[in-house]
C-alpha cells in the first residue's frame, strides 16, 4: 500500500494536478477547473464507495487493480502529454489549439 500512494501521490497525482492548471484555455480556465476539480471529488467519491465491497470481492488484490489503473494512467501521461517546461500559457494553448482543432 505504501508504495501504491507513493507512486499515486509523487507522480500521477501531481502531473494530474499540473496538467489540469495548463490545459484550459485562459479565458475559460475557472469555470473548467471547478468542473474537473468537481469530477475528481466524484470519482474520488465513487472510489471510497466502491472500495470496501472490492476489498470484501477480491482483497489485497484490490491494490494490485488501483496500480494497474496507475500504470495505464502513467503510461497515457507519457505518450500523450507534452512536455510544458520553458513554455508560456500562451505557447502551451496555442499548440493544443493545433493539435485539437476542428
Amino acid at each position: 500500500m505504501l508504495i501504491f500512494l507513493l507512486f499515486m501521490q509523487g507522480c500521477i497525482a501531481t502531473v494530474f494536478w499540473l496538467m489540469l492548471a495548463e490545459i484550459f484555455p485562459l479565458r475559460l480556465r475557472g469555470f473548467a477547473m471547478g468542473t474537473a476539480v468537481f469530477g475528481t471529488w466524484m470519482a474520488n467519491f465513487l472510489v471510497t464507495l466502491v472500495f470496501p465491497p472490492l476489498i470484501d470481492a477480491v482483497g489485497g488484490t484490490t491494490f494490485l487493480l488501483f496500480a494497474a489503473v496507475n500504470v495505464a494512467t502513467f503510461v497515457f501521461y507519457v505518450r500523450t502529454v507534452p512536455e510544458t517546461r520553458g513554455r508560456s500559457m500562451e505557447d502551451i494553448e496555442s499548440h493544443f489549439r493545433r493539435q485539437f482543432a476542428a
